[in-house]
């Protein structure tokens, strides 16, 4: 079964930062064309328009990477999260899962640092490192989560219908505490 991760306020925010910077550039490079001398006018407007593809594409690079995140549950349990992490995990390499009602409560579940991903407030997409120094992929959009410990790392995972994965979990043979 595959769970996913839809558009929450992080991932508007991202999806609005990545349309409107872009919009804006334009805006201001049309206003100030006026102020540019005739014989720079092509040039200022070929770098602009240059700039604001670049910034335009990436922008849609990341949306859409964001919006295939999941996890799919059948013989393996696989992370997807791209650009950022993919892990592929046996039922064998799970120490410990459990419920987690609101992340931030947990001392031992801090965020040090994000390594490789996305995070604006509760959407946390990627590589992070907790303040214990171990490493975490985490696929968050709310405080509620299901954390997966293995033995090199840990999962914050929280789709969408998150109690339809603590089920696919129950069934894949993993006890959820």
């Amino acid at each position: 079964m595959r769970f996913g991760l839809s558009l929450t306020d992080g991932a508007v925010f991202m999806a609005a930062l990545s349309i409107g910077v872009p919009v804006l550039i334009c805006l201001v490079t049309l206003v100030s064309l006026r102020s540019i001398p005739r014989s720079q006018r092509i040039a200022v407007s070929a770098f602009v328009a240059c700039v604001t593809l670049f910034v335009g594409a990436l922008g849609v690079f990341f949306l859409v990477a964001e919006l295939r995140a999941g996890v799919v549950v059948g013989d393996q349990m696989v992370v997807e999260i791209p650009p950022f992490a993919s892990v592929s995990v046996e039922r064998a390499d799970i120490r410990r899962a459990h419920s987690v009602a609101d992340r931030a409560q947990e001392p031992d579940l801090a965020i040090a640092v994000r390594t490789n991903g996305t995070a604006v407030g509760s959407y946390l997409l990627g590589n992070f490192r907790l303040e214990d120094g171990r490493s975490a992929v985490l696929m968050l959009s709310g405080p509620a989560c299901v954390v997966i410990e293995l033995k090199d790392r840990v999962l914050m995972l929280a789709p969408d219908d998150l109690d339809g994965f603590v089920r696919a979990l129950l069934a894949w043979g993993v006890p959820v505490l």
